[in-house]
Protein backbone atom coordinates (compact mmCIF):
# COMPACT_ATOMS: atom_id res chain seq x y z
CA UNK A 1 0.00 0.00 0.00
CA UNK A 2 1.61 3.64 -0.92
CA UNK A 3 1.98 6.09 2.02
CA UNK A 4 3.32 9.52 1.67
CA UNK A 5 2.62 11.74 -1.14
CA UNK A 6 -0.58 10.02 -2.63
CA UNK A 7 -3.18 12.81 -0.75
CA UNK A 8 -0.73 15.39 -1.36
CA UNK A 9 -2.40 18.91 -3.27
CA UNK A 10 -5.68 17.64 -2.83
CA UNK A 11 -5.53 18.32 1.04
CA UNK A 12 -2.68 20.59 1.46
CA UNK A 13 -4.08 23.73 1.77
CA UNK A 14 -6.25 22.48 4.33
CA UNK A 15 -3.97 20.23 6.37
CA UNK A 16 -1.97 23.32 6.86
CA UNK A 17 -5.14 24.76 9.19
CA UNK A 18 -5.86 21.45 10.75
CA UNK A 19 -5.08 20.42 14.34
CA UNK A 20 -5.84 16.73 15.04
CA UNK A 21 -5.98 15.94 18.87
CA UNK A 22 -5.65 12.68 20.13
CA UNK A 23 -6.95 11.61 23.40
CA UNK A 24 -4.99 8.50 24.58
CA UNK A 25 -1.58 7.27 23.92
CA UNK A 26 -2.38 4.09 23.10
CA UNK A 27 -1.44 2.00 19.51
CA UNK A 28 -4.73 3.48 18.42
CA UNK A 29 -4.10 7.20 18.50
CA UNK A 30 0.10 6.46 17.55
CA UNK A 31 -1.36 4.64 14.64
CA UNK A 32 -3.35 7.85 13.77
CA UNK A 33 -0.54 9.79 13.94
CA UNK A 34 1.47 8.21 11.78
CA UNK A 35 -1.27 8.43 8.97
CA UNK A 36 -2.56 11.61 9.25
CA UNK A 37 1.48 12.46 8.74
CA UNK A 38 2.41 10.18 5.75
CA UNK A 39 -1.13 9.66 4.36
CA UNK A 40 -2.78 13.22 5.35
CA UNK A 41 0.15 15.79 4.79
CA UNK A 42 -0.73 17.42 8.61
CA UNK A 43 2.17 18.86 9.94
CA UNK A 44 3.50 16.74 12.94
CA UNK A 45 4.06 19.51 15.40
CA UNK A 46 -0.17 20.17 14.78
CA UNK A 47 -1.01 16.71 15.90
CA UNK A 48 -1.61 16.44 19.88
CA UNK A 49 -1.06 13.31 21.53
CA UNK A 50 -2.93 13.62 25.28
CA UNK A 51 -1.57 10.77 27.47
CA UNK A 52 -3.00 10.48 31.67
CA UNK A 53 -0.11 8.12 32.01
CA UNK A 54 3.64 8.86 31.74
CA UNK A 55 4.58 6.90 28.65
CA UNK A 56 2.52 5.77 25.13
CA UNK A 57 1.34 2.35 24.61
CA UNK A 58 -1.81 1.96 26.41
CA UNK A 59 -1.94 -1.56 27.37
CA UNK A 60 0.63 -2.25 25.63
CA UNK A 61 2.92 -1.36 27.44
CA UNK A 62 5.75 -2.45 29.32
CA UNK A 63 7.96 -1.22 32.38
CA UNK A 64 10.62 -2.44 35.16
CA UNK A 65 14.51 -3.83 35.08
CA UNK A 66 16.73 -6.77 35.24
CA UNK A 67 16.73 -6.23 39.28
CA UNK A 68 13.38 -6.04 40.03
CA UNK A 69 11.28 -7.76 36.94
CA UNK A 70 8.99 -6.25 34.52
CA UNK A 71 5.46 -6.12 34.18
CA UNK A 72 3.39 -6.42 30.40
CA UNK A 73 -0.07 -6.51 30.75
CA UNK A 74 -0.52 -8.75 27.53
CA UNK A 75 0.78 -9.56 24.30
CA UNK A 76 -0.97 -9.79 20.60
CA UNK A 77 -0.81 -12.45 18.90
CA UNK A 78 0.86 -11.26 15.62
CA UNK A 79 0.20 -13.29 12.72
CA UNK A 80 0.02 -12.87 8.72
CA UNK A 81 -4.09 -11.52 9.19
CA UNK A 82 -2.34 -8.47 10.91
CA UNK A 83 -2.43 -6.61 7.48
CA UNK A 84 -3.01 -3.10 9.28
CA UNK A 85 -0.84 -3.51 12.02
CA UNK A 86 2.19 -4.53 9.54
CA UNK A 87 1.05 -1.89 7.20
CA UNK A 88 1.76 0.62 9.89
CA UNK A 89 4.96 -1.26 10.85
CA UNK A 90 6.23 -0.83 7.19
CA UNK A 91 6.07 3.11 7.76
CA UNK A 92 8.15 3.11 10.78
CA UNK A 93 11.91 3.14 10.81
CA UNK A 94 13.49 0.30 13.25
CA UNK A 95 15.29 1.71 16.08
CA UNK A 96 18.10 -0.56 15.20
CA UNK A 97 18.76 -0.19 11.79
CA UNK A 98 17.16 3.11 10.58
CA UNK A 99 17.90 1.86 6.76
CA UNK A 100 15.27 -1.11 7.67
CA UNK A 101 11.73 -0.48 8.88
CA UNK A 102 9.82 -2.37 11.66
CA UNK A 103 8.24 -4.61 9.59
CA UNK A 104 11.42 -5.57 7.79
CA UNK A 105 12.75 -6.06 11.34
CA UNK A 106 10.17 -8.41 12.06
CA UNK A 107 10.15 -10.65 8.97
CA UNK A 108 13.84 -10.96 9.76
CA UNK A 109 13.99 -12.17 13.06
CA UNK A 110 10.96 -14.48 12.07
CA UNK A 111 12.84 -15.78 9.06
CA UNK A 112 15.41 -17.49 11.93
CA UNK A 113 14.39 -20.93 12.54
CA UNK A 114 16.00 -20.75 15.74
CA UNK A 115 13.17 -18.22 16.27
CA UNK A 116 10.23 -19.28 15.22
CA UNK A 117 7.44 -20.24 17.83
CA UNK A 118 6.91 -23.26 18.71
CA UNK A 119 5.52 -24.73 22.29
CA UNK A 120 6.46 -27.16 24.00
CA UNK A 121 4.17 -26.89 27.21
CA UNK A 122 0.84 -25.61 26.29
CA UNK A 123 -0.41 -27.21 29.04
CA UNK A 124 0.97 -28.83 32.32
CA UNK A 125 -0.98 -30.60 34.70
CA UNK A 126 0.13 -32.37 38.36
CA UNK A 127 1.30 -35.45 38.17
CA UNK A 128 1.81 -38.04 40.68
CA UNK A 129 5.99 -37.03 40.68
CA UNK A 130 5.37 -33.35 40.16
CA UNK A 131 4.37 -31.28 36.74
CA UNK A 132 3.52 -33.04 33.66
CA UNK A 133 3.02 -31.62 30.37
CA UNK A 134 0.06 -32.42 28.62
CA UNK A 135 -0.54 -33.92 25.19
CA UNK A 136 -2.47 -31.59 23.55
CA UNK A 137 -2.63 -32.99 19.90
CA UNK A 138 -6.09 -33.53 20.54
CA UNK A 139 -8.17 -30.71 21.69
CA UNK A 140 -10.61 -32.78 23.92
CA UNK A 141 -13.93 -31.98 22.02
CA UNK A 142 -16.77 -33.89 21.65
CA UNK A 143 -19.03 -33.90 18.56
CA UNK A 144 -21.54 -32.01 20.78
CA UNK A 145 -18.84 -29.33 21.56
CA UNK A 146 -17.70 -29.04 17.85
CA UNK A 147 -21.50 -28.00 16.69
CA UNK A 148 -21.85 -25.78 19.38
CA UNK A 149 -18.68 -24.17 18.47
CA UNK A 150 -19.78 -24.14 14.89
CA UNK A 151 -23.10 -23.20 15.53
CA UNK A 152 -21.58 -20.19 17.49
CA UNK A 153 -18.99 -18.76 15.10
CA UNK A 154 -21.61 -19.66 12.05
CA UNK A 155 -23.89 -17.30 9.90
CA UNK A 156 -27.09 -17.85 11.68
CA UNK A 157 -25.89 -16.66 15.29
CA UNK A 158 -25.55 -13.02 15.23
CA UNK A 159 -24.65 -10.72 18.41
CA UNK A 160 -28.00 -9.30 18.16
CA UNK A 161 -29.42 -12.64 18.85
CA UNK A 162 -26.50 -13.94 21.59
CA UNK A 163 -27.22 -10.58 23.48
CA UNK A 164 -25.60 -10.75 26.87
CA UNK A 165 -25.27 -14.54 26.71
CA UNK A 166 -22.26 -16.09 28.65
CA UNK A 167 -19.48 -18.32 27.17
CA UNK A 168 -20.84 -21.16 29.43
CA UNK A 169 -24.56 -20.12 28.38
CA UNK A 170 -23.41 -21.97 25.15
CA UNK A 171 -22.04 -25.13 26.00
CA UNK A 172 -22.18 -28.16 28.12
CA UNK A 173 -19.92 -28.02 31.09
CA UNK A 174 -17.70 -30.61 29.61
CA UNK A 175 -16.83 -27.72 27.01
CA UNK A 176 -14.96 -26.33 29.87
CA UNK A 177 -12.86 -29.39 30.82
CA UNK A 178 -11.50 -29.44 27.28
CA UNK A 179 -7.98 -29.20 26.60
CA UNK A 180 -9.10 -26.65 23.88
CA UNK A 181 -10.62 -24.28 26.10
CA UNK A 182 -8.04 -24.17 28.50
CA UNK A 183 -5.59 -23.38 25.63
CA UNK A 184 -7.68 -21.10 24.00
CA UNK A 185 -8.86 -19.14 27.52
CA UNK A 186 -5.09 -19.17 28.43
CA UNK A 187 -4.40 -17.16 25.18
CA UNK A 188 -6.94 -14.46 25.29
CA UNK A 189 -7.94 -14.34 29.11
CA UNK A 190 -11.62 -15.58 29.09
CA UNK A 191 -13.53 -16.93 31.72
CA UNK A 192 -16.79 -18.94 31.53
CA UNK A 193 -18.81 -15.87 32.21
CA UNK A 194 -17.45 -13.89 29.92
CA UNK A 195 -19.29 -12.34 26.67
CA UNK A 196 -20.13 -14.99 24.39
CA UNK A 197 -20.43 -12.17 21.22
CA UNK A 198 -16.79 -11.44 22.32
CA UNK A 199 -15.92 -15.11 22.10
CA UNK A 200 -17.23 -15.39 18.64
CA UNK A 201 -15.35 -12.58 17.51
CA UNK A 202 -12.09 -14.58 18.27
CA UNK A 203 -13.11 -17.27 16.77
CA UNK A 204 -13.07 -15.50 13.98
CA UNK A 205 -10.43 -13.55 14.53
CA UNK A 206 -7.98 -16.22 14.87
CA UNK A 207 -9.62 -19.28 13.40
CA UNK A 208 -6.68 -19.78 11.27
CA UNK A 209 -4.53 -21.02 14.08
CA UNK A 210 -7.02 -23.60 14.95
CA UNK A 211 -4.55 -26.57 13.36
CA UNK A 212 -1.62 -25.22 15.42
CA UNK A 213 -2.95 -24.14 18.64
CA UNK A 214 -1.05 -26.80 19.92
CA UNK A 215 2.02 -25.00 19.35
CA UNK A 216 1.49 -21.40 18.37
CA UNK A 217 3.54 -21.84 15.27
CA UNK A 218 1.54 -19.29 13.42
CA UNK A 219 2.03 -16.31 15.52
CA UNK A 220 4.70 -14.04 14.75
CA UNK A 221 7.56 -12.97 17.34
CA UNK A 222 9.33 -9.26 18.13
CA UNK A 223 12.86 -9.31 18.92
CA UNK A 224 12.16 -7.99 22.23
CA UNK A 225 9.07 -7.32 24.37
CA UNK A 226 6.44 -5.66 21.95
CA UNK A 227 6.37 -2.63 24.14
CA UNK A 228 10.14 -1.86 23.18
CA UNK A 229 9.63 -3.56 19.62
CA UNK A 230 6.80 -1.62 18.61
CA UNK A 231 6.07 1.18 21.06
CA UNK A 232 9.03 2.52 20.73
CA UNK A 233 10.15 2.77 17.46
CA UNK A 234 6.21 4.57 16.80
CA UNK A 235 6.76 6.91 19.66
CA UNK A 236 10.36 7.81 18.61
CA UNK A 237 9.67 8.08 14.97
CA UNK A 238 6.41 10.34 15.87
CA UNK A 239 8.84 12.52 18.33
CA UNK A 240 11.30 13.22 15.18
CA UNK A 241 8.94 14.43 13.02
CA UNK A 242 7.85 16.71 15.59
CA UNK A 243 4.66 15.37 16.93
CA UNK A 244 3.49 17.22 20.06
CA UNK A 245 3.07 14.67 23.49
CA UNK A 246 1.69 15.59 26.43
CA UNK A 247 1.77 13.23 28.97
CA UNK A 248 -0.05 13.47 32.56
CA UNK A 249 -2.87 15.25 31.08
Amino acid sequence: MPHGNIHQGQHTERSKNTNAYLVGGGIASLAAAVHLIQDADIPANQIHIIESGSSPGGSMDGAGDSENGYVLRGGRMLNFSYLCTYDLLSMVPSLTNPSKTVKQELDEFNAVPSNKTHAHARLVSKGESGPEILNVESMGLSWKDREDLLALAGPFQTEKTLGAKRIDECFDKSFLQTKFWYMWDTMFAFEPWHSAVEFRRYLHRFIQEFPRINTLAGVDRTPYNQYDSVIQPIETYLKAQGVDFRYGK
